[in-house]
């Protein structure tokens, strides 16, 4: 009698474990799908919102489904089903898939054991020509974002990639999947020789080619076509556009939506940004990653080119 006492109380115990264990599972399954339809909440500086959604899920399993639903059995067909639903949810929508899950749960681990952004300072370029202030205003001058063709461009491409994170990140989305379309059709053609020619954002969006600075005036315009605010960096030997992000919180957003958006791109690598005299961030937007906030061609700065 002592014996079967024993044996069932240590089968009791094992079977209370390993129910625990797959409601923690389940539970972090459960909390990677529903944090897709929530903006990213954050303890200061650190993405919480997926350890806060398995708490809360492992909980409602762990105290009021048990008890519930009292047989072993019936709660692991229960979280099949559950399972299954999420599945064929995902297969008819084609709105996110199980990988969007993965990466969901990923990029929320990454941030609780590192930084995934890296300031990047601005340093005045030594023993360079300046060029002449005229340039930085032909640039300036070729900026059109009120084209209607400028217009509908950029609306079109902001449509093409990332909807199933709008969710949680909107409006990124929507210049993230312009920054993807422009990168991957994008081809670099040199200006004629001994003549900086800059292309009006019209040519170099039927051409989809240009050079450096055809590049940047033509994200200036799309970006700004959709709302967003981008500046222009006159490095030496290169022109790039920069992304405005805004205040520290809203940087952290962004970058989120970029280490989740571009996971295979990134890589584990960071994301770069620089910070103005208001406290504002702002990233990267070159061809030269196929990331947005990727390393910086150059450090040094000539000239910054805003926008109005």
């Amino acid at each position: 009698m002592n014996v079967s006492k024993k044996t069932f109380k240590k089968k009791s115990f094992f079977r209370v474990i390993g129910l625990i264990f797959v409601n923690i599972l389940f539970s972090l399954f459960l909390a990677a799908f529903i944090v897709q339809f929530f903006p990213p909440i954050y303890f200061k500086t650190t993405q919480i919102d997926l350890i806060l959604f398995t708490l809360v899920f492992f909980v409602l399993l762990q105290f009021v489904l048990i008890r519930i639903v009292k047989r072993f059995l019936f709660i692991l067909l229960l979280y099949l089903s559950l399972l299954v639903c999420i599945v064929l949810y995902s297969s008819f929508t084609n709105s996110w898939s199980m990988r969007t899950i993965y990466t969901n749960a990923q990029i929320n681990v990454i941030q609780l054991f590192t930084s995934i952004s890296s300031q990047v300072a601005i340093k005045p370029a030594v023993d360079v020509v300046v060029p002449h202030i005229s340039m930085q205003q032909r640039m300036q001058q070729k900026v059109n974002y009120k084209d209607s063709l400028v217009r509908a461009f950029a609306v079109e491409k902001s449509l093409l990639y990332f909807d199933d994170y709008y969710f949680k990140f909107r409006q990124i989305c929507r210049q993230m999947s312009l920054f993807k379309y422009i990168r991957e059709n994008f081809k670099y053609v040199n200006d004629p020789k001994d003549f900086d020619y800059f292309a009006p954002p019209q040519e170099t969006i039927q051409l989809m080619a240009g050079d450096c600075d055809d590049y940047s005036i033509m994200m200036a315009s799309i970006f700004k076509a959709i709302g967003a605010d981008v500046r222009i960096i006159w490095a030496p030997k290169h022109v790039y556009p920069e992304l405005y992000c805004g205040d520290k919180k809203s940087f952290d957003n962004y970058a989120s939506a970029i280490y989740s958006i571009f996971d295979e791109e990134i890589d584990n690598k960071k994301i770069y940004y620089r910070i103005d005299k208001n406290n504002d961030y702002w990233i990267n937007l070159d061809y030269t990653d196929n990331y947005p906030g990727a390393r910086y061609y150059s450090e040094e700065v000539l000239y910054i080119i805003y926008i109005k």
